[in-house]
């Protein structure tokens, strides 16, 4: 099928290729993005199977995977008494964005544009106060889901200059009110892992638009301090590099230069351990490709290589670039989101 990607490399878990694994095409055309592939004929049938999956109020969902979650999302929601996402919104916000942000790559944007995004200073306090700021992974999530919409909207037009500055301004003086003394945003006492990884969905709401931020040296403290090899998927792994490489570029790189380059030395070898040579891709976990994918069962996680650890760990080496520039990698372009 034209623009279809595999998840994994041979376990995957549809039985059709017809309207599932919508991932699969975004990740591609994030990684031919990264690539610097420009070739019309590779390029052209993922988009257009990309917004095949857009629904008419501009947000993307993949049916297969919105089917196979829910019980579990609704079940998992009401054992924490969380009654706020019953209905998938979470999700359908997350991989619109991932939609969104790969087909921007290429300079796509499609004739729907989401209308139910808080532009007023009342709604986006009333969303941004409504997340679980004690589990900033999540709600940082959501905060970088808002800014990237936020500037989606001026892009297409359908808000202006004016209303954007002030929606910008009013999440910025949210989630300064959040950061505490380590530079990371939360309540509370959170862990490590939950600091960093929260601190990086939040800078990756910021620099969408490139909107600086306080305290990267405290950041840059943080992410050296938590070993890489005390975490197993993908998502840890490039999380720190992001909070690092976005750090060192406020501060000029003039801050823990020689710790800054030792940790990239480091995780590079740990990397390794993900990386399958004979066939060519990373895989999520260290030994095997990813079962699940926002809850949902999408491959038998076999020892292989798949697309969704293969494009974070080429979008952590373009960002490893910009830290510690290896010739080797010099033919990556970065990407935001």
């Amino acid at each position: 099928m034209p623009g279809y990607f595999a998840y994994s490399y041979s376990g995957d878990s549809f039985r059709s290729k017809e309207k599932t694994n919508l991932a699969g095409s975004v990740f591609a055309l994030k990684l031919y993005a990264m690539l610097g592939e420009d070739d019309a004929t590779k390029i052209q049938p993922i988009v257009d199977r990309i917004v095949s999956f857009q629904q008419t109020n501009g947000m993307f969902c993949d049916p297969f995977i919105a089917r196979k979650r829910l019980l579990r999302h609704v079940l998992s929601n009401l054992r924490r008494g969380d009654f706020h996402d019953l209905h998938n919104q979470g999700y359908i916000r997350a991989e619109s964005r991932q939609a969104f942000s790969a087909l921007l790559l290429y300079g796509v944007l499609p004739e729907h544009i989401p209308d139910n995004i808080p532009t007023n200073q009342d709604d986006i306090r009333y969303f941004l106060s409504r997340l679980d700021w004690s589990h900033p992974w999540g709600a940082g999530s959501h905060f970088s889901h808002l800014l990237f919409f936020l500037s989606l909207l001026r892009k297409a037009n359908r808000i202006n200059e004016t209303t954007y500055q002030q929606a910008q301004d009013t999440v910025r003086r949210f989630i300064a009110s959040l950061q505490q003394e380590d530079g990371a945003w939360y309540t509370g006492n959170p862990s490590q892992r939950q600091k960093i990884n929260g601190a990086m969905k939040v800078i990756s709401g910021l620099i969408v638009d490139d909107l600086p931020f306080d305290r990267p040296d405290k950041l840059i403290d943080l992410c050296l301090a938590q070993e890489t090899r005390q975490t197993d998927d993908a998502c840890d792994q490039i999380n720190q590099i992001l909070v690092l490489r976005y750090s060192d570029r406020l501060l000029q790189h003039q801050y823990r230069q020689e710790d800054i380059q030792t940790f990239c030395r480091n995780t590079l070898g740990q990397w390794s351990s993900y990386y399958h040579p004979l066939l060519g891709g990373f895989s999520f976990h260290k030994g095997h490709a990813s079962r699940r994918y926002y809850g949902a069962k999408v491959s038998q996680g076999l020892n292989e290589p798949d697309i969704h650890g293969t494009v974070l760990f080429v979008w952590g080496l373009s960002m490893m670039n910009q830290i510690f520039p290896l010739p080797e990698l010099d033919f990556l372009h970065e990407i935001k989101s």
